[in-house]
């Protein structure tokens, strides 16, 4: 019989609160280039037919879809999401005895499951949308039934039908999918990982998390987890809040590790590092000279020295990857308006930034190896609220305009870690992408090229 751990009815969630920057970002153009190279090769590739719960569609067989349809589309789906997410809420530190606890209990119905002969495959070409009949459906179903995420006694139909995609949305929301209401790519791949597969997962993951215990012993830390895309905040071994996160691409991984919170920057400058001046930044100018100043970029011959003009670099030569730059604060500044300074070998903090629109991705891993956090001001007034700050005052200090450095009474310990599966205290299991191929499998990241994506994701940043 299948393991039905939360099955009941879903209450109404409360909405995520949208934490948005109060100043509007400049758009490179270089930005702008390739979103239009995005759109266009949506145009010229998809032939898709029109579907309402596909916000990913720009065109259909009946033509370009409006703004206000995708807006239509994307509220549908959000809300589809919206009914069931708060019973997938992770509401224990990953790093905790409870976690432990929750995982080792959804590691008994794993095997239970792997014992019983697992779940079917699907076929692999497979796409389907809310309306259509296929054999393929009552396989999915099954396979839903057998990890809890339809009842029991649900109907073995061949119909997408209510039932089925409410089954499929909470499927989606346990491997950390974007909601679509339909088995997409990224789904049918989640579907076909084998139950033997992710007991592995599960068990490859206990380990992990006991390594990190100790960490509880702090009475304030900040944990990052990396796969999951999300940033805990927790007090005396309880989760206080969280937020979602943008981390490391796979060719620039955020390293796993343990370092000190010092200080909070408001209005920070972005001293850019050799390796992103040299992989990304010189690029983009030789591309689009006006970019140096749109953006709002010093040249300097080395760190100490006075700006010099940029017109009188030679961008084309080799010698240009010697000189160093600098970013000046603001709205456009690469690292948003907050920085929060944990000195460590690797180089890397946490940080706010302008391009909000990546935080809509299901998958964010964009950044060059830092972590930047969507709740940023939240996570602030958190670490500084000993010192009287709330988070009005945080917002305060960002309508002033005026940079300052808030220095930490009392460091606060941030670790990154790296868990692809875990369980919340009702001992559900939740996988995540294997991003960086650390669970020795193929679970690394899909293609995630839609025209939000192209534009924001080619943008210098740390």
């Amino acid at each position: 019989m299948a393991f039905d751990p939360l099955f009941h009815r879903s209450s109404k969630s409360s909405r995520r609160k949208s934490w948005r920057s109060k100043f509007s970002v400049a758009v490179s153009a270089i930005a702008l280039l390739s979103a239009a190279a995005g759109v266009a090769l949506l145009a010229h590739s998809s032939v898709s037919r029109a579907n309402p719960l596909n916000s990913y569609s720009v065109f259909t067989d009946s033509g370009p879809v409006s703004q206000e349809d995708k807006d239509r589309r994307r509220a549908k789906r959000d809300a589809l999401r919206d009914r069931f997410i708060s019973q997938y809420r992770m509401d224990v530190a990953f790093v905790s005895e409870a976690a432990v606890a929750g995982l080792q209990r959804a590691i008994v119905q794993y095997e239970q499951i792997v014992a019983t002969g697992g779940w079917p495959r699907v076929r692999g070409d497979t796409t389907l949308r809310p309306g259509d009949a296929s054999s393929e459906i009552a396989t999915i179903r099954k396979h839903l039934i057998i990890e809890g995420d339809l009842p029991p006694g649900s109907r073995m139909g061949s119909r997408f039908d209510d039932e089925f995609r409410d089954g499929l949305a909470r499927f989606q929301i346990r491997n950390g999918l974007r909601v679509s209401g339909f088995v997409d790519r990224r789904t049918l791949k989640a579907l076909n990982v084998t139950a033997t597969e992710r007991l592995h997962q599960l068990k490859t993951n206990v380990p992990r998390i006991k390594k990190h215990m100790r960490i509880n012993r702090a009475s304030r830390y900040v944990l990052v987890n990396v796969p999951a895309y999300t940033a805990q905040a927790v007090e005396k071994s309880r989760f206080v809040f969280d937020s979602p996160v943008i981390v490391g691409k796979p060719s620039r991984a955020t390293p796993q590790i343990t370092a000190r919170i010092v200080e909070v920057n408001f209005f920070p400058t972005w001293s850019v590092p050799d390796s992103i001046a040299r992989k990304d930044l010189i690029p983009a100018i030789r591309k689009n000279p006006s970019y140096f100043a749109e953006q709002k970029f010093q040249v300097m011959r080395s760190w100490g020295s006075a700006p010099i003009d940029p017109a009188t670099v030679d961008w084309a030569s080799p010698k240009s990857v010697s000189y160093k730059f600098r970013q000046a604060p603001g709205p456009q500044n690469a690292l948003g308006l907050v920085r929060i300074n944990m000195p460590n070998k690797h180089s890397v903090y946490m940080h706010d930034t302008p391009l909000k629109r990546l935080f809509n991705q299901s998958l964010r891993a964009f950044s060059s190896g830092c972590i930047r956090v969507e709740k940023i001001y939240a996570l602030s007034a958190w670490l500084l609220g000993p010192q009287g700050w709330s988070q009005a005052k945080v917002e305060a200090q960002i309508a002033s305009g005026q940079r300052k450095n808030v220095k930490l009474r009392h460091s606060v310990p941030v670790h990154f870690v790296y868990l692809t599966a875990f369980a919340n205290s009702s001992g559900v299991a939740q996988f995540r992408p294997d991003i960086y191929g650390k669970d020795s499998r193929d679970g690394g990241l899909d293609d995630q090229r839609d025209a939000v994506v192209v534009s924001e994701s080619r943008a210098v940043t740390p």
